[in-house]
């Protein structure tokens, strides 16, 4: 299921993330550092103006300027620094001038900057243009297996929130296609002057968080069809969903999938009660783990 997602800097300036989550954008991607490495100037305020209003961070960019992996490993660190343990997907946007015609280094730059993204456990995945991705990347396809965010503007007029771009035009590229940036002159309430907007694939959403996959444990859908209050904030939105789940679906026991209920599991084992007491997420994350494989009982 898709939905639309915007991404932002400093140049949206002061953002009333209320009034964009009430006009239909069901996530943001918020860019991180600055050509200099020091943070977005709307970084920290857009992260919790999300956090806030409830509004998913299904991601943040760094705008790539590495012409070295060198280079590449300092700004993944920094973006690695800057975040300071929050867990979310980081996208290197490499579309600079001075990457073009970089060849197999471009490549090398990539996998480098990745490798320290990943090590710090996050999700790691490159935006840039069509155009660059044929000309500089598409060469070299094969050597890269990550997801990839590409921009291709079928209009150059304004475009609402509820108009939806031309399927036809939908980037066609040789890798996993995550989001589609499909305009760059979006107008959406709470927002002064213009934003990207972007086609998000649902069937991309991840359910690992903090190491663990919580895919035994959680299933958008059931999720969403079983609470109706979930159902009507966020409607089919899987990132959306697994984000209430983690921060307070697991502390309420709610059930996520209909395979596993928390409270009959915590009622059935007298050895998980006596370690984890009250700590219902601990129980989600020990049959993540463990329980699952030793086969035990979870309904």
């Amino acid at each position: 299921m898709a939905y639309k997602v915007i991404d932002v800097s400093d140049y949206q300036g002061i953002i009333d993330w209320r009034k964009v989550k009430a006009a239909g954008i069901e996530g943001a991607i918020l860019k991180v550092i600055r050509k200099d490495l020091v943070p977005d100037k709307q970084f920290e305020n857009n992260w919790k103006g999300c956090q806030s209003s409830g509004m998913p961070v299904v991601g943040v960019y760094n705008y790539s300027y590495a012409t070295t992996e060198a280079k590449a490993i300092v700004d993944a660190q920094k973006v690695v620094s800057v975040l300071a343990g929050r867990k979310v997907k980081v996208w290197l946007d490499v579309e600079d001038a001075s990457q073009k015609k970089l060849g197999l280094k471009l490549i090398n730059i990539i996998k480098t900057y990745r490798k320290v993204i990943e090590n710090a456990g996050l999700e790691f995945g490159v935006y840039t243009g069509l155009s660059f991705y044929n000309s500089y990347i598409k060469p070299y396809h094969s050597l890269l297996d990550c997801k990839f965010w590409i921009a291709r503007y079928p209009s150059v007029l304004s475009m609402p929130v509820a108009k939806d771009p031309a399927e036809n035009k939908k980037p066609s590229i040789l890798h996993s296609l995550e989001g589609w940036q499909y305009s760059d002159k979006g107008k959406v309430s709470g927002i002064t002057g213009s934003v990207d907007l972007n086609i998000w694939y649902g069937e991309t959403a991840s359910t690992v968080y903090g190491g663990l996959d919580y895919a035994p444990v959680f299933d958008a859908v059931y999720y969403a069809n079983r609470y109706k209050d979930l159902k009507a904030a966020y409607g089919n939105n899987a990132t959306a969903l697994f984000t209430h789940f983690i921060v307070h679906g697991m502390r309420e026991g709610r059930q996520a999938i209909d395979t596993f209920n928390v409270q009959a599991y915590r009622a059935r084992y007298v050895d998980l009660q006596k370690t984890f007491g009250d700590n219902l997420p601990a129980y989600y994350q020990h049959y993540v783990q463990f329980g699952r494989n030793e086969r035990r009982i979870a309904l």
